[in-house]
């Protein structure tokens, strides 16, 4: 008889044992979703209204580290990692410019800032974060800045600028512009994405460039493209 007792409370025990561990995963599901609900209700989005950006929703550091292969870029097979990369690759060609502009219109104001790791690229369908290491962000910057203040040194920022952008590329896994990006921002007519009709290439953008990272590689490129066609501040000229 107590052998027959101390079973069934042992079963009892059990049973509670198990409601337990499902009412508390319960509870931590119904929490991350509150969490989830609470950051979107603060920016203004519901979660079944977050827009497609083209880039599989991801922005920022997430973005980059997808592109790498790490974070939500470990979860895609080949086919999926090589369009994501092929449609951010006019991001990133976008933000490099970009940061040479700020550093020559800086220079040329007579300031100089800490540029930030993450800028705003306008594509087609969206307005995307971009995130890129500090330390290639200020490297790139610096190039801009000091050409536009020292065109002598010319020679040694395109070399500086040129292996800052083959260390970006290649942690990104995408394959380098045909033409190095000194010769567009620099001099040589030659758009690193493909496209010969931009001119004579100088340091900087003007704003409202072209946008463009669509669902194709050609639409990045044709952005890419886009954006270099729009340089507008003088050239730095070689010595």
């Amino acid at each position: 008889m107590d052998a027959i007792f101390l079973g069934i409370l042992a079963i009892v025990v059990l049973g509670i044992i198990v409601v337990l561990i499902y009412l508390l995963d319960k509870v931590n599901t119904l929490e991350g979703r509150n969490a989830i609900g609470v950051l979107t209700e603060a920016v203004g989005i519901a979660p079944a209204q977050v827009p497609d950006n083209g880039l599989n929703g991801l922005v920022g550091k997430a973005l980059w580290d997808a592109v790498c292969g790490k974070g939500a870029g470990a979860s895609l097979d080949a086919e999926g990692l090589a369009s994501l990369r092929k449609r951010y690759s006019g991001i990133l060609h976008k933000h490099i410019l970009s940061l040479v502009e700020d550093g020559a219109k800086d220079a040329q104001a007579g300031t100089a800032n800490s540029p930030p790791a993450n800028r705003e690229i306008s594509t087609v369908r969206a307005k995307v974060d971009s995130w890129l290491p500090p330390q290639h962000v200020k490297a790139i910057y610096t190039v801009g800045f000091e050409a536009a203040s020292n065109p002598e040194e010319i020679p040694r920022l395109s070399q500086s600028l040129d292996e800052t952008c083959a260390t970006l590329y290649a942690r990104a896994e995408i394959d380098m512009p045909a033409a190095p990006y000194s010769v567009t921002v620099f001099g040589g007519g030659a758009d690193p994405m493909g496209d010969d009709t931009m001119g004579a290439p100088a340091l900087g953008m003007a704003d409202g460039a072209g946008d463009g990272t669509g669902e194709s590689g050609a639409d990045a490129g044709a952005d890419a493209g886009a954006a270099d066609a729009d340089f507008d501040i003088k050239p730095v000229t070689r010595k």
